[in-house]
């Protein structure tokens, strides 16, 4: 394996992290609140890492511009719609960030397959 596919790999993988981590930060926000406990960046970084893992080795059963998209695009629609409907601070309205959450990402993934 050249060093070129090496760095492809890696970037692949950092590249999941950062993308799958964007609205796991929401999601933690809005479950656990302002408190930073010592495992809340490993809940927002370890699946990104799975993710990535999987894109780079050719394992995942989506492509790997379809995680870039629906990850980008929900998490860009999920922050619009909280700022809009003034649910700042997320942790004070939990299950309704939760749907703003789960129907940006419906709105994405529809997205993603008329991409």
């Amino acid at each position: 394996m050249s060093l070129a596919d090496q760095f492809e790999r890696v970037g692949i993988v950092v590249g999941a992290v950062l993308l799958v981590g964007l609205p796991l930060t929401l999601l933690v926000d809005a479950v656990v609140g302002p408190a930073t406990p010592w495992w809340r960046l490993l809940v927002v970084l370890a699946p990104g890492f799975v993710v990535g893992w999987a894109a780079a080795a050719d394992d995942l059963p989506v492509a790997y511009g379809s995680v870039w998209f629906v990850c980008f695009a929900g998490y860009v629609l999920s922050v619009a719609t909280i700022s809009l409907l003034g649910l700042v601070p997320v942790h004070e309205h939990t299950a309704s960030v939760l749907v703003v959450l789960a129907a940006s990402f419906a709105v994405a993934v529809v997205g993603d397959s008329y991409r």
